[in-house]
């Protein structure tokens, strides 16, 4: 019995060894297999990576692009912030005492921001909340047009310096829109108020 059962043991050793010698040029194969599998997925993913990153920068760059053309060449040099400090004396800047800054920002898109700052607080100047408001070049009367998010246009001459000079006899009487707006008892500046041109250093 004893015999019998180093017989089985020696079998069983054999068989394991050949198992284990036929084993390696299996796995040589499959490690290989599998190498090349991945090596072909990877050169798949680092193409579309490629060409996903290429397409992402192409819209991105298209879209910069036209961000820039909202507003032509020759307005160009009307693009940047312009401040006048007005007392709280006219009822334009809706403030009770002191002073008020009122702030329009012109952007390469087109897009124009009023903001009024007063002791320190920030209100916009449309019902005291932020509107998108828009504003375009006028070459042929050499004005910066405003066009409110209500619909109503304010006007502003360019001096020597590109200051801003409110053109009040056409902000009053440009459209019917604004004709109503003002005779509505809507604020209306007492004086053609000079917005002055932030340098750039």
């Amino acid at each position: 019995m004893f015999q019998k059962a180093d017989y089985q043991l020696c079998i069983l050793i054999a068989v394991s060894a050949g198992l284990i010698g036929c084993h390696k040029p299996v796995e040589d194969s499959v490690a290989k297999q599998i190498k090349a599998e991945t090596s072909a997925v990877n050169d798949t993913q680092d193409r579309k990576l490629t060409e996903v990153a290429g397409r992402a920068t192409v819209p991105v760059e298209q879209a910069e692009s036209r961000i820039k053309k909202a507003i032509p060449d020759y307005a160009e040099p009307y693009i940047g912030r312009y401040q006048a400090t007005i007392s709280c004396d006219d009822p334009f800047v809706r403030c009770k005492d002191g002073i008020a800054d009122y702030v329009i920002n012109l952007q390469e898109d087109g897009i124009a921001h009023r903001t009024l700052i007063h002791s320190g607080q920030i209100s916009f100047a449309s019902n005291l909340y932020h509107r998108q408001d828009h504003w375009s070049y006028d070459r042929q009367n050499h004005q910066v047009i405003l066009h409110r998010s209500n619909g109503v246009d304010f006007f502003y001459n360019i001096d020597k310096d590109q200051n801003l000079v409110m053109d009040l006899d056409k902000i009053v009487h440009a459209s019917a829109l604004n004709e109503q707006y003002f005779a509505e008892g809507n604020p209306f500046p007492q004086q053609a108020y000079r917005l002055l041109k932030e340098k750039v250093s």
